[in-house]
């Protein structure tokens, strides 16, 4: 195709082309200067040639919204090559978010575990795909660097880096990136989904639609089943997006347990043609929404019919594993106490199928989902793998491509932690701010926007610019006094963000205050989450303060942080949470974990002296629990087989693995001296130093940083371990950037 280059910003264009190496590049320059910000539209060749007069109806779409729009084509050899026309735009022409449409090369990230909320594989024993994470945090964080490994030998869209000792190590994008990625398979032709797509997209900009008609869906085993931690959101959601609580009842909060099998009521919801956001917590994969499980029985036949299907599954399973089918039939009946008659009929065609049946009609598979047609114009995935766009076929994919009004998606594309906040600033989408932008302060490596970034709902207040406020650069004081100025939560929120990435002069101060007299839930969160970055003794001083917060996820989180700084000025929070809200599940749970990374003979005093000034009844049993959970001491037990050389390397490195998701203090003398032994097992150093960079908020992390600068600059030691102790030191020590 002959190279289309627009007269205007043509020095602009000229720089862009000298980036890239390609002859086949397509370079298209905005149609209109009007706009403070643009935009880059980021596709194949193949996929422009197909599809280029939908790319430039939204493109002409997104100029009549003043963003100016700049179009690359090619034959992307590698992301390097987009990531520098990224880079050029927003260095040059204040580029607010880019999207790309079609086969775009896949950055693959390693030894970034970090940066997500719970991916933690270890990256030597595994293959690399399933030891990377797919993350376009490659394209849009210009600050982060990578090192180059090698491309995928079968997927050659796939490219392996891994994060450098030398980069930041958290997460803070400059721009905006979101995927328009067909389906592929046999029976769709990805050009036409594409086309669709856009079609689709376009008509969605147009439509000024309000944020005002919203449904959340708690599936089985998302927060640990617990009601206390479910019913909170809807106190969150009145905050942030006050218009969808009125009389016409357009917030929903559905959970698994309303129904034996929501499938039904799900697919009812996700049809309503003028639903505006649906938030899945659930667990998921690429191909599979898992929405509920066996449900409660109300009498006996029931009961009995449940737990026949399920052991018919479990024998058919054991012989598909290769086993004896006698003698898997002997054994379950006799672990239920029951006679063969129970499996009569277990492997019959139309037994089988009937079993079949009952599974899918407890999650929403990938064949759902184009005859559903979701309507909602954006959905969350706060689940596992729904955003897998490495896949060919995968549930995100299949929602934006479906012929229903669904425009965006918002997946992650590994698994992804329970105990994390999923709503955050979404009043923001409730006041007109592109989907793009609220991502872009939200991301974290696994999370994803499939579809188009730049979607957005009309803001009900015309004196509130988001899209203006954050696509071009304000003063300081431009936030504080829009801080001071608004009674909108989340207007709050990105404006003590943006103050914090000022470094401005005393936010440590001005977050403990918002923390301590604002009556937003959602502001007194992110000003903890704020202060953890800072880690001084106003956090500390606020985590106290929130173990008694009215919302229970400050509670469990500010829990589960003082585990992770170890102090024993912590251990009577953290005892008398426990002691306290015990309703919580999800609080008792992070008091229990948190307990465990303390000396059994401290919690024990501790816990003494408090029930003795306490009126509560049962003290002894209460006392007898907790030694009962933690008298055993686990993890130091572990830590002194650490030092037995009877003791096998696989164990030794299982346990030292796990020191990434419990953070043992009291062990850290003992990790020390052993990564400082040059005759100890280089594989246990070094995995001991690769653990020890998850010891961030520790208050022994000096000591650690000290060994690790120590091992880093001595010459002798060998180059596995100086590199660890160099990745390691980077990770404790990193003071972020002002940007």
């Amino acid at each position: 195709m002959k190279r289309i280059i627009y007269c205007k910003l043509i020095n602009v264009i000229i720089a862009l082309t000298a980036v890239t190496l390609s002859q086949a590049q397509t370079i298209i320059a905005p149609t209109s200067s009007k706009g403070s910000t643009s935009f880059a539209i980021i596709t194949d060749q193949k996929t422009w040639q197909k599809c280029q007069p939908e790319i430039l109806h939204y493109r002409d779409v997104l100029e009549q919204e003043q963003l100016r729009t700049y179009i690359f084509a090619d034959d992307w050899k590698k992301p390097e090559q987009i990531r520098e026309i990224l880079f050029k735009l927003y260095q040059e022409q204040q580029l607010e978010g880019a999207v790309f449409i079609g086969e775009i090369p896949i950055p693959m990230i390693r030894k970034a575990q970090h940066m997500t909320s719970a991916f933690k594989m270890v990256e030597s024993r595994y293959p690399m795909r399933e030891s990377s994470v797919p993350s376009d945090r490659f394209y849009d964080d210009f600050d982060l660097k990578f090192d180059f490994l090698q491309q995928d030998s079968l997927n050659s869209q796939m490219f392996y880096y891994d994060l450098s000792a030398l980069s930041p190590q958290r997460i803070r994008c400059d721009i905006y990136t979101g995927r328009i990625k067909p389906i592929i398979t046999s029976e769709l032709d990805p050009y036409q989904q594409i086309r669709d797509y856009l079609t689709k997209a376009v008509a969605a900009h147009q439509e000024a639609n309000l944020l005002d008609r919203f449904v959340s869906y708690t599936g089985h085993g998302s927060y640990s089943n617990s009601l206390t931690a479910w019913r909170a959101e809807q106190q969150t959601l009145r905050e942030q997006i006050p218009g969808v609580f009125n009389k016409m009842n357009n917030a929903r909060f559905m959970r698994y347990s309303m129904w034996d099998y929501p499938k039904d009521e799900l697919i009812s919801t996700l049809k309503q043609k003028d639903l505006d956001m649906m938030i899945f917590h659930e667990h998921g994969t690429p191909d599979r929404q898992y929405l509920s499980a066996t449900p409660s029985t109300h009498d006996y036949e029931q009961h009995m019919e449940i737990l026949k299907r399920e052991v018919r599954i479990k024998l058919r399973q054991d012989v598909r594993n290769d086993k004896n089918y006698q003698d898997q039939l002997e054994k379950w009946s006799e672990q239920f106490q029951v006679d063969t008659s129970w499996w009569k009929g277990v492997n019959a065609p139309e037994q089988i199928v009937k079993d079949s049946l009952t599974d899918v009609h407890m999650g929403i598979i990938l064949e759902d989902i184009f005859p559903i047609a979701p309507n909602a114009r954006f959905v969350i995935f706060d689940a596992c793998y729904n955003g897998d766009f490495r896949e060919n076929d995968y549930i995100a994919g299949r929602y934006i491509f479906s012929p229903g009004k669904c425009v965006v998606a918002f997946g992650n594309s590994v698994n992804v932690l329970q105990d994390k906040s999923a709503n955050d600033l979404f009043g923001l989408l409730g006041l007109g701010a592109r989907l793009g932008f609220w991502a872009r302060y939200t991301n974290i490596l696994e999370s994803h926007i499939l579809g188009d970034p730049t979607f957005y709902f009309k803001s009900p207040v015309d004196s509130i610019r988001c899209n203006e406020w954050l696509g071009v650069p304000q003063t300081p004081d431009f936030w504080y006094s829009l801080l001071k100025n608004t009674s909108y939560a989340d207007i709050q929120n990105i404006s003590l963000i943006k103050l914090y990435h000022a470094e401005y002069p005393g936010i440590s101060d001005t977050l403990r205050y918002y923390f301590e007299n604002s009556p937003y839930a959602v502001v007194r969160y992110n000003c903890m989450t704020l202060l953890e970055e800072i880690n001084d003794e106003n956090f500390r001083e606020v985590l106290k303060q929130a173990t008694t917060d009215c919302y229970e996820f400050i509670r469990r989180i500010a829990i589960h942080r003082m585990g992770r700084v170890g102090s024993l000025e912590f251990l009577p929070y953290i005892i008398k949470s426990y002691i306290n809200d015990y309703f919580s599940e999800r609080v008792v749970f992070n008091t229990q974990m948190s307990l465990s990374l303390y000396r059994w003979e401290d919690v024990k005093a501790e816990a003494e002296k408090i029930l003795a000034r306490s009126s509560i009844l049962n003290k002894q049993r209460i006392l007898e629990k907790l030694e009962t959970l933690l008298k055993n001491e686990r993890q130091y037990k572990a830590t002194q087989d650490m030092l037995k050389p009877d003791i096998s390397e696989n164990r030794k490195m299982s346990e030292i693995r796990y020191l990434k998701n419990a953070n043992y203090h009291p062990g850290i003398p003992v990790y020390l001296s052993i990564v400082r032994d040059v005759n100890a097992s280089p594989t246990i150093r070094q995995g001991l130093l690769e653990s020890l960079a998850w010891f961030s908020l520790s208050e022994q992390k000096g000591a650690i940083v000290e060994v690790c600068k120590e091992l880093m600059q001595d010459m002798k030691q060998d180059t596995r371990i100086r590199q660890e102790a160099e990745r390691t030191y980077y990770r404790l020590t990193e003071q972020i950037k002002n940007r």
